[in-house]
């Protein structure tokens, strides 16, 4: 990609001059977390920030009541940059989600007033529910990414990386259903539909030690009888499942039905599998915006982590994947500290000064990558 060397200064004076009111968003976000699909109040936080810096704002977007779309430009090339800001329940941003979203709105803000003279089009667009919701794939579905010369997003995580692997994903849930007796005085007349969800549980779990590299099959029991003095009649396992590919996934879903199948033999039950939500493609990442992120990422004094194959052993999934097989996408990570995802200890990471630089890199990286896409007017989509 080509470069404009004189707009690059003035980006890094705007997200500097914009830090007191990005970190003051980020805290709030962090502050307010809120559940896929149930993001009211930060959908109108991040609007409302996107209108003062200048952007034209639509809330709600594609007919979606947490989604909204800012847009600076009117020609020119167009860039998505995707804010993320659903939470987990229970453990708030645990995903530092509101870092991925002051980071995002930072950059818009950084490039709205260039985009006329750089010949360009940047559109913050705020995305609910990644958080298995699948939000990026219902607006993928509501063209909300027509016409996009690339898509872009910045995520906290325990180190700096400019093509970490996400894997492909499916939920589904797994039904079983017995017959209800008296477990004192009956037991014999009853099908246990709970016994039948822990074999399945645990025929998932023998078959763990021949999945393929970077398959993976986790289940939780969601369902299993309220009373200890009653044979338990219904019974539920949520599953997920990971593989490299989607194509991959087909393995483990015939893995689920077989496990589902011998836990209801077993005991006398019926078991029944429903997909639940969307899957998850796995992601890829354009070449190069993989290469202009990770030039801009050593100018910020971080060092990405090279590429390695292990990495698909532990990587996780998100709704961007989709969006990545029509679209060129980047998704790269900033380090704020050596703590897992999803944890108690990230929640806290994402509201630190690690997560706050994490938001003032992350803004500047993205608007140098855009200005990288408006500089360059040639095709992009070559994938790694």
């Amino acid at each position: 990609m080509t470069t404009l060397a004189p707009p690059r200064a003035d980006l890094r004076s705007a997200v500097r001059r914009l830090a007191p009111g990005l970190l003051a968003l980020s805290h709030d976000l962090h502050a307010h977390p809120e559940p896929a699909w149930g993001e009211h109040r930060s959908s109108r936080r991040l609007a409302a920030y996107l209108a003062g810096a200048g952007l034209e704002v639509e809330l709600p977007a594609y007919g979606l009541p947490t989604a909204f779309r800012a847009t600076a430009g009117t020609t020119g090339p167009l860039v998505v940059l995707c804010c993320e800001y659903d939470a987990l329940p229970g453990l708030g941003h645990g995903c530092g989600h509101n870092v991925v979203a002051a980071a995002a709105a930072g950059a818009a803000a950084a490039l709205a007033p260039l985009a006329g003279s750089a010949g360009g089009r940047v559109v913050a667009l705020g995305t609910p529910a990644e958080e298995g919701g699948g939000g990026k794939i219902e607006l993928l579905r509501r063209h909300a990414f027509d016409g996009a010369a690339a898509a872009l997003l910045v995520h906290p995580g325990p180190h700096d990386q400019v093509r970490a692997p996400f894997r492909a994903a499916a939920s589904s849930s797994v039904l079983f259903r017995g017959r209800a007796a008296h477990a004192a005085m009956a037991p014999g007349s009853g099908r246990n539909a709970l016994d039948a969800a822990v074999f399945a549980y645990q025929a998932l779990g023998s078959a763990r030690s021949g999945l393929g590299h970077g398959e993976q099959v986790t289940a939780v029991l969601v369902r299993g009888g309220t009373a200890p003095n009653v044979v338990p009649e219904d019974a539920e396992l949520r599953v997920m499942t990971r593989a490299g590919t989607t194509a991959g996934l087909e393995r483990l879903a015939d893995l689920v039905a077989r496990s589902a199948r011998a836990g209801a033999l077993a005991t006398g039950c019926t078991s029944r599998v429903v997909p639940a939500g969307r899957v998850y493609r796995e992601l890829r990442t354009d070449r190069r915006l993989a290469a202009s992120l990770e030039r801009h990422l050593r100018d910020l004094g971080r060092s990405p982590r090279a590429a390695d194959p292990r990495d698909l052993l532990t990587a996780g999934s998100t709704d961007l994947g989709n969006v990545s097989h029509v679209v060129p996408v980047a998704h790269p990570k900033l380090a704020i500290g050596d703590v897992a995802p999803h944890s108690r200890a990230f929640t806290r990471a994402a509201g630190s000064p690690a997560g706050d630089r994490a938001v003032l890199d992350g803004a500047t990286l993205l608007a140098l990558t855009v200005l990288d896409v408006w500089a360059s007017r040639r095709p992009q989509g070559e994938q790694s």
